[in-house]
């Protein structure tokens, strides 16, 4: 009957018979039944009684069994009355019932099937106080405990979650309890008068809760693992476009820092770090971004060996199991809808505000270099005048105007007088500020969601449609996703019943296309100064990288390569569809009492197609012109390519990945004993292909193409244009056209084709229901490995125990302790690796730039002893419940070990290789956990206050234990620094030594070599010239959300911090003298001079005449990366539901929110967001609304 019980409370809002059979046990066990059936209206008006000398309990117990009445009364009561004789045959019960009261001085009360009986005092003052009381839906309770007080004298509530109850009139307080439930409690007044007193009670999420594992489902006591469930009610509170953004302060151990999410640390240092995504059961090959946010039911994040070790080698990262939504409601359907409007603040593009220098800082910066460079530059600069003309006639770099005014000058062209009318004139200009007013518009996001539930004795269906539309913020740019699900099910039969589920997606984007040296979509790649409109007012052209300039004019048949802003977002343009299907089928097979098997199929299908167009004017098309124009024999000019249409580039790619599972699974009470067992096989496969197809001379409107004329092969062996930029060697064409146009547009994508299997069993045994214990043990199989059988297959496994200390008889006078559950567990856990096989390795496509035929490359060499990743994991936690679980939460410690790690190891160069992966390294994650829930405040009705705060805290320490890193230079260590002893995140950084002030170098940046020496240029150096600058990981995760109710209206702000790193940001990186063709890095304006010498790189006459990549990692670029933000503030508003009666809406409610307002504090002092490394991300305000049928 007990495991009956918790059975039931798996959910709490299940339909109102479930709920009324659960109360119907919970009476017979509060008044002493032993069938968990509750006696219906009495049997019969009439007793026979004949008895002497009996109890009152004997005499209730009596009256029981003749009239299926059940008796609420005080047992200390019930203790000091006197026994009583009755004499009775056949005579009315309210006149026995009268006689005995009288003998012992009580009085009762009849309220359908429930006498209450209570002592009856001299001149007492009662009042009469009823009410209905709902959960948090709105739904009734049935057969919740009403008492007064402390005592024993109580009621329950109805079929209808109605309850009265004679209360004496000096009475302070009436206490609800309802099992699963946290108890409740209303204040009364003095008073005679009745009093009406409506009920919400919210769930006791100790007792409640159910952990899914996507195996099985266990209630959290028994749990032995570390887990954390968040429920829809709490996805609810605020709007997220996806489920990692709305995970972020409500787990500890999670990240989802700079966009990528990991739990407890990274444990791989090339392998995946992103956790495990299982959707209803399964994992999925989808992305976490796919799942509808309104459809989720509840999230449970599985983080160590014992919560996750189920799922063998793909559980190293921790396991995200998602549960999306189902009917609950019996003879109706519930129709839900909820549309949501994001309005996003405009971008700021001030200068200052993005570490730039203002269009007047530029033209006076610029200014002085030109007039030292035409008129001062005492000898240091060779022929400016020459050097100038042939910079405008080649045109492989842009000409500021500023640069050509001086030219201007110099030639004698105009005066002083007009110079500085010009740069006055140049200084009005802000091309940021016109291009965004041009090109930007004010983002809009609209998300649309219609659920459609119902079921009956044998159906169960779902259906969901979601529409979600983004203009992007950009001119002829959108994003649209449609996703539709359907989950439905179906009792075959009281053996078996059978679950479907069906979710497509449909989505289509657009977007610039690519553009290799046109820089149109970057606001800041002009001057600041730079006009972005003609005198006439329209769009000027701007030139780029071996784009000419304003003042080259091509010859013909050579066309103009300016790109007008504006229009290349018509004609470079990009468009990404994207079809996803899942189809999920279930079999539930009820063999015996306690013994069922499953048979669950998981098949998806995900086809991507990108189609790039640039039109016949665009950029690239004109620029693909130009380089492949020839003089032809007999002297006319021609073209390698189309001289008219545009390019279509096509990329197909589809995956099929399918998963089959067959599991038994048990589940038995033995008197204190219980049993839960699970076992099976798993057998996935996956597989990917794809394609990529070109045409050119392109017409959309015609849909033909020339791509048969073209002689590719060709144009492969021209590293240069045979007619074009002659004057400067040539334009590059392999580099500039054929590389990212054609040679990228054709081809096959490399298939990945994998397979995997699996076998599995655990075992949870629970005694008393007071200790647990917990074994789980799995095998893999990949083919990625096994070229030794040895290791074919790895054993993973994991262990737990529980004690829950608050059932203990220790326990049972300590009120004030609630729930109290010590668990541990140790466990083996394992990641795959997909860049590694056994096997050797070649790859394949290429042509031979001189024969063009086609030649492969042997990658790796064979590894017959390649295995799994291993991650060995020790968890001790403590969860808690405390005072009336208003103080509930978690505490954990964990120390996780990664074994067998992939990395480089050296080899003999006279072995072919220089380096090849092997398990060799090791890595540690451990850390301490806090999640604490507090309710300040309990509302009791809707009118009640309510206030709830929730924090979560985590600290981890990652070290990399073991590792060869084959790196000899600096450089090499820069991009790949892995060492031992120090965080797989570690940044290592350059010596900043100072601004050089000796001839020849004046102004450029030095670093410090071996033996305390300087240099401009360290990157080939040792390694150990460079300093470990900390890890850009955060150690301390912190997030605080308080949400306070009142009346129907709610309150919650978010708040999240992170910790304990470091990041790179503002580097000082050094710009040749002539670079003025885009916007200037602010830090410039405290440049280096002679005159001036500061910590900053000199710009113009002092510049770098050799630009390397030791600025970009110097160390005097490395911040404290530590910030504390809101993250969003929501205010809602629950309309009463009395305002709808008889117009069939059971809720609307409205939402406002505000997502990324301004950070609270950073802890670095150059103002940067540490998550974006500039400006902080744009505020966003978003309006809802929810209606539901």
């Amino acid at each position: 009957m007990f495991n009956y019980i918790r059975e039931s409370m798996k959910d709490l809002k299940k339909m109102k018979h479930n709920l009324f059979a659960t109360s119907l046990i919970l009476g017979a066990i509060t008044f002493g039944g032993a069938s968990p059936v509750m006696a219906q209206q009495p049997k019969r008006q009439t007793v026979t009684i004949n008895t002497k000398s009996k109890s009152v309990k004997q005499f209730f117990a009596e009256v029981k069994k003749q009239t299926g009445l059940n008796f609420i009364y005080s047992t200390d009561l019930a203790a000091k009355l006197p026994h009583i004789s009755v004499s009775a045959t056949n005579r009315p019960l309210r006149q026995v019932l009268d006689e005995v009261m009288d003998k012992v001085n009580c009085r009762y009360e009849i309220e359908g099937n429930i006498v209450t009986i209570t002592r009856r005092i001299a001149g007492e003052r009662v009042r009469n106080v009823s009410g209905v009381v709902t959960d948090e839906s709105g739904e009734p309770l049935i057969g919740v405990s009403v008492c007064i007080d402390d005592s024993k004298v109580c009621t329950i509530t109805d079929s209808k979650g109605f309850y009265t109850l004679k209360v004496p009139a000096n009475a302070c307080s009436l206490k609800f309890s309802y099992l699963g439930m946290s108890t409740a409690e209303v204040r009364l007044g003095n008073g005679r008068n009745p009093i009406k007193r409506d009920i919400q009670m919210g769930i006791d999420h100790e007792l409640s809760e159910v952990v899914v594992t996507g195996y099985q489902e266990i209630s959290k006591p028994k749990m032995t693992g570390s887990v954390t469930t968040i429920t829809s009610a709490k996805l609810d509170e605020r709007y997220t476009t996806n489920i990692m953004n709305n995970l972020e302060g409500r787990v500890a151990g999670l990240s989802t820092y700079n966009g990528k999410m990991t739990i407890r640390g990274t444990s791989s240092l090339y392998a995946e770090t992103t956790p495990l995504l299982v959707v209803d059961g399964v994992p999925v090959e989808g992305s976490i971004d796919d799942l509808n946010p309104y459809d989720i039911e509840s999230v449970n994040v599985l983080k160590d060996a014992a919560a996750n070790a189920i799922y063998g080698a793909r559980a190293s990262n921790g396991v995200i199991v998602v549960t999306t939504k189902n009917a609950k409601k019996a003879g109706k359907i519930d129709i839900d809808f909820a549309a949501n409007l994001t309005v996003y603040e405009k971008k700021n593009v001030d200068y200052a505000d993005n570490f730039y220098m203002t269009p007047e800082q530029q033209v006076d910066a610029e200014a002085n270099f030109w007039d030292y460079y035409f008129f001062h530059n005492d000898g240091e600069v060779t022929d400016p005048l020459k050097n100038a003309e042939q910079a405008i006639s080649q045109g492989t770099q842009m000409v500021t105007p500023i640069q050509y005014a001086y030219y201007q000058k110099a030639l004698g062209n105009i005066t002083d007088e007009e110079l500085q009318s010009q740069l006055a004139s140049l200084k009005k200009n802000n091309y940021a500020k016109d291009y965004a007013n041009a090109v930007y518009k004010q983002r809009v996001m609209q998300q649309y969601n219609l659920s459609l539930r119902g079921r009956s004795d044998k159906f169960t269906n779902n259906l969901t449609l979601n529409y979600k539309y983004d203009n992007s913020g950009l001119i002829n740019h959108f994003a649209n996703q449609f996703n539709a699900q359907y989950k439905g099910s179906y009792n075959v039969a009281k053996w078996l019943t059978a679950s479907m589920t069906i979710n497509g997606i449909y989505s289509k984007s657009k977007e610039a296309g690519y553009d290799y040296n046109g820089s149109y979509a970057n606001i800041w790649a002009q001057p600041a100064y730079m006009p972005f409109y003609n005198a006439d007012g329209s769009v000027k052209g701007q030139h780029y990288w071996f784009d000419g300039d304003d003042y080259l004019t091509f010859d013909s048949p050579f066309e103009d390569l300016s790109s007008n802003p504006v229009d290349e977002y018509y004609k470079n343009t990009q468009v990404s569809r994207r079809q996803y299907m899942r189809y999920h089928g279930d079999l539930l097979f009820k063999i015996i009492d306690g013994l069922t098997a499953n048979a669950q199929f998981v098949y998806e299908t995900n086809h991507n197609t990108t189609e790039w167009l640039a039109t016949q004017d665009s950029h690239v098309m004109r620029t693909m012109r130009n380089a492949y124009y020839y003089q032809a024999a007999d002297g006319t000019i021609k073209n390698y390519v189309p001289t008219t249409g545009g390019m279509l580039r096509t990329t197909n790619i589809d995956g099929r990945y399918w998963t089959a599972r067959g599991q038994l699974n048990y589940s038995k009470t033995f008197g204190k004993h219980d049993i839960m067992a699970i076992a099976g096989l798993e057998f996935r496969e996956t597989k990917q292909t794809g394609s990529k197809a070109l045409m050119l001379g392109y017409d959309d409107q015609l849909q033909t193409s020339s791509t048969h004329t073209i002689d590719f092969s060709t144009l492969s062996t021209m590293t240069y244009a045979p007619y074009f930029f002659g004057a400067a060697g040539g334009y590059p064409a392999s580099q500039f056209v054929f590389n990212p146009y054609i040679e990228e547009g054709m081809g096959v994508l490399a298939e990945q084709h994998h397979k995997y299997a699996s076998g599995y069993f655990n075992l949870t045994y629970t005694y008393d229901e007071k200790y647990n214990v917990f074994g789980s043990f799995r095998k893999d199989y990949a083919d990625v490995y096994g070229l030794n059988a040895k290791f074919r297959g790895t054993p993973l496994w994991s262990v737990g125990a529980g004690w829950l200390i608050h059932n203990e008889d220790f326990m049972k006078d300590i009120k004030w302790v609630n729930f109290l559950k010590l668990r541990v567990s140790y466990g083996v856990t394992g990641n795959i690796y997909q860049g590694a096989t056994s096997y050797m390795t070649a790859t394949s496509g290429s042509l031979n730039s001189y024969t063009n035929l086609p030649y492969g490359t042997i990658e790796s060499p064979a590894n017959p002893n390649l295995k799994w990743e291993q991650s060995r994991t020790t968890n001790i936690g403590i969860d808690f419940g405390l005072l009336d679980n208003r103080l509930r939460g978690s505490i954990d410690y964990y120390n996780k070990v990664a074994k067998d790690v992939f990395s480089y190891r050296t080899l003999d160069p006279t072995s072919g290789f220089s380096s090849m992966f092997v398990n060799m390294a090791s890595m540690r994650n451990r850390g301490v956990e806090l999640q604490i829930t507090y309710d300040w405040l309990r509302a009791a009705s809707r009118k009640g206050w309510s206030w709830t705060t929730n924090f979560t805290m985590s600290h981890n320490s990652n070290i990399v234990t073991d590792v060869e890193n084959p790196s000899t230079s600096a450089y090499q260590l820069v991009s790949r620094p892995y060492v031992k002893g120090k965080p797989s995140s570690a940044l290592w950084s350059y010596r900043f030594a100072g601004i050089s002030d000796q001839i020849g170098e004046k102004g450029q940046t030095l670093f410090y070599i071996e033996d305390g020496g300087t240099s401009h240029n360290a990157s080939g150096k040792s390694t150990s010239i460079l300093e470990y600058s900390g890890q850009s990981e955060p150690k301390v995760i912190m997030g605080m959300d308080n949400s306070v109710r009142w009346n129907g209206f709610s309150f919650s702000i978010l708040m999240a911090y992170y910790g304990g790193h470091m990041m790179r940001a503002l580097t000082h990186d050094e710009t040749f003298s002539t670079s003025w063709s885009t916007a200037v890095a602010s830090y410039f304006l405290n440049a280096w001079t002679p005159e001036h010498p500061t910590d900053i790189p000199g710009l113009g006459r002092y510049a770098s005449t050799s630009l390397g990549s030791e600025t970009m990692y110097a160390n005097n670029a490395i911040h404290h990366a530590d910030f504390l933000k809101i993250r969003n503030i929501v205010l809602g508003y629950d309309f009463p539901q009395e305002w709808f009666r008889g117009t069939g809406i059971n809720r609307l409610s409205l939402r406002f929110q505000i997502d990324n307002p301004k950070y609270l504090w950073v802890a670095n002092s150059v103002h940067v967001d540490p998550e974006t490394l500039g400006l902080r991300n744009q505020s966003s305000y978003i309006f809802g609304l929810n209606i539901s049928f």
